[in-house]
């Protein structure tokens, strides 16, 4: 039998006007999962769910942008090496082959 979490569906519809992205998520579960934790909410034990979802989507979203920001940080600080050793004076072609090795990996990421 499926745990409540797994009976849980969630729909994310994405639409962007010049300015503003809009996320619209649609999440759908079985009334019953929710009765203890409804009881608890009323009698003020615990929180609703729609801040503990406010608060999932905001931690998504930042760990989003900064991976993005983290990515371009890292093959930002790459690229300076490369500049200096290509104008170094030395006919090692290995060493060549290697670092050109390493840029195309960086690239595909």
């Amino acid at each position: 039998m499926p745990t409540k979490s797994e009976r849980a569906k969630v729909e994310v519809n994405e639409s962007s006007t010049l300015d503003t992205r809009c996320f619209n998520i649609i999440f759908t579960a079985p009334v019953g999962d929710f009765q203890l934790t409804d009881l608890l909410r009323q009698r003020g034990v615990i929180n609703g769910l729609d801040s503990e979802l406010k608060q999932a989507v905001r931690q998504a979203t930042e760990n989003y942008l900064r991976s993005a920001e983290t990515l371009i940080s890292g093959l930002s600080s790459k690229a300076p090496g490369k500049k200096s050793r290509s104008n170094s004076n030395t006919n090692d072609k290995s060493s060549e082959a290697a670092q050109s090795s390493k840029l195309v990996t960086s690239r595909e990421l």
